[in-house]
């Protein structure tokens, strides 16, 4: 039976052969077992994600607010004293008189 290259290096165990060379030996590093942790319920990411909705809408309203607020305080105190033409993007120019005789 023809086995290929690949099989064939997987069988054969991998060692340093200068490991005599080195100044000291190397320790096999033992590592403690991987646990992931417990997932959590999707309950508690459901009502997690509700609470962050109900918090980015409330700052969305407040935003409104304080901008309508700002916007009738501007209008009264700075626009109000201001006159007509420049509020409404008028052209302020004095008004053509009409012809008389026509």
């Amino acid at each position: 039976m023809i086995q290929s290259a690949e099989d064939l290096l997987r069988q054969i165990t991998l060692r340093n052969g200068h490991s005599s060379l080195l100044p000291q030996t190397v320790t096999k590093l033992n590592l403690s077992p991987i646990n992931l942790p417990q997932p959590t319920p999707v309950k508690q990411h459901l009502q997690a994600w509700i609470n962050e909705c109900k918090q980015i809408q409330q700052a969305i309203d407040l935003r409104h607010r304080k901008t309508a607020e700002f916007d009738s305080w501007y209008s009264e105190n700075c626009l109000s004293k201001r006159p007509p033409g420049m509020t409404t993007g008028g052209v302020l120019s004095p008004a053509r008189r009409k012809e008389k005789g026509l």
